[in-house]
């Protein structure tokens, strides 16, 4: 299992590595800034669309899924 483990940590260095931190602190400034944010997401999208919304929702958002 350990090698599981290492090849899944592995893919996610390689997606963050090619990550523009310019892109991604913009994007968390216009989600933060929104008065209202909606969220739609099905199957497993849906599960974690509502946790980030959940999670939006306690830092104090106004946020519809």
């Amino acid at each position: 299992m350990t090698s599981i483990y290492h090849g899944a940590l592995a893919e996610l260095g390689a997606t963050f590595d090619r990550l523009d931190e310019s892109e991604l602190e913009a994007a968390v400034s216009q989600i933060a800034s929104a008065r209202r944010i909606a969220l739609y997401g099905v199957g497993r999208e849906g599960l974690q669309i509502k946790g980030l919304s959940m999670r939006l929702f306690h830092l104090g958002l106004q946020v519809s899924v």
